[in-house]
């Protein structure tokens, strides 16, 4: 599908930012293996003015509309694009510019969609890198989630199978036209690991406890950010940017254990039911009909669960301390009916990585991170 037409949208106030809302959202809206997110957590991010690490960065939504055209046909004028039966603009293109002028003059290109086209993505990267080098980085990097350390990269693989919650996913044809004007500069993993309640060490050095996720971005925010900043080309975490994950990962049931020595926090691990298969049929919930339903069907029981984050601090690592966090969170999936956990994405290779594929776990969904410097 070629388009024309074109035109650019930088929404700054409330009304123009529900635009973008409902333009983001119908670029992948018919793509059945898109899981949607969180339909009010995804609008109170846009529109809200409390998110401090979005007002910090200058978040700065963008999307693009065109008219789409259809091939010419013989006795047709070369010059004159004919309509593919549509008399009105279509969302093309659309993110989120975030911008960190103090982690190398670098800019980050947040919850990308974009359609089949190289050149509306050609027009999309260009209107941002004229943005980001006016707000004084000369480096774009993305695609990432609501935070960069989050969620970053393109899916180049298993796109088959139905994405995870809480994991990037594009089309098949998004990394290739990536490729023609950025390069990869950062490669992720998820990991599969089969749900059993024995054969890992449920003692060890350290003593396990359930987390309060309230304290990750506050006095546990050292162990998020040894999950986080490892994976993804990204700044050391915020405060502000681990309350803006914290607060967009826990609109789902969500919970965690922490790993103490000596009272002292080493490690921690967060997992939550992979509610994928129930965004999607719920749309998720955006249609105000169904929402209640939506947010009842959260509690649901699930044949699936997502390792989220977890760590271990590199001064006690190679302890077995991973492995009883591993351990705990899969005695729990086991408590809770679940078959397997998706875990992820982390770097690969990475003490993460290891630590799981020690316990059965196999990479299937890669991800690649692009940047492009001026």
């Amino acid at each position: 599908m070629a388009f024309f037409n074109y035109s650019t949208h930088w929404p700054t106030d409330w009304w123009a930012k529900r635009s973008f809302i409902d333009a983001w959202w119908k670029i992948y809206a018919s793509d059945p293996r898109w899981i949607p997110p969180d339909y009010g957590a995804w609008r109170r991010l846009l529109t809200s003015r409390d998110v401090a690490y979005w007002q910090r960065v200058g978040a700065q939504p963008l999307y693009l509309e065109a008219l789409p055209a259809r091939r010419q046909q013989a006795h047709a004028s070369a010059t004159q694009p004919a309509l593919a039966g549509a008399v009105f603009e279509e969302p093309v293109a659309a993110a989120v510019l975030l911008y960190e002028p103090t982690y190398h003059e670098t800019a980050y290109l947040s919850m990308l969609h974009c359609v089949n086209d190289e050149e509306t993505l050609d027009r999309l990267l260009s209107a941002a890198i004229e943005q980001s080098i006016e707000a004084g980085c000369t480096r774009l990097i993305g695609p990432t989630g609501v935070i960069p350390a989050w969620c970053s990269g393109a899916l180049t693989n298993f796109f088959h199978v139905f994405p995870p919650n809480h994991t990037p996913y594009n089309p098949p044809y998004l990394p290739d036209l990536l490729a023609a004007t950025m390069t990869v500069c950062h490669q992720s993993v998820l990991l599969r690991l089969p749900v059993r309640d024995e054969g890992l060490p449920t003692t060890g050095p350290a003593i396990i406890q359930p987390l309060d996720l309230a304290m990750l971005d506050t006095t546990l925010l050292p162990l998020l950010d040894a999950a986080l900043t490892p994976h993804a080309l990204a700044p050391k975490l915020a405060a502000d940017a681990a309350s803006l994950l914290l607060r967009w990962v826990t609109v789902h049931p969500t919970v965690g254990w922490v790993a103490c020595i000596d009272e002292a926090p080493v490690g921690f691990v967060v997992v939550q039911p992979d509610l994928a298969p129930m965004m999607r049929q719920f749309n998720g919930g955006r249609p105000l009909a169904v929402r209640w339903i939506a947010a009842l069907a959260k509690r649901r029981p699930t044949q699936r669960g997502r390792l989220l984050f977890g760590a271990v601090v590199p001064e006690v690592r190679q302890r077995g301390i991973g492995q009883q966090l591993l351990s705990q969170a899969l005695m729990y999936a086991a408590s809770v009916g679940w078959r397997e956990l998706s875990c992820g994405p982390f770097a690969n290779p990475s003490p993460a990585v290891t630590c799981l594929q020690a316990a059965g776990a196999s990479i299937e969904q890669r991800y690649e991170l692009f940047e492009w410097s001026g």
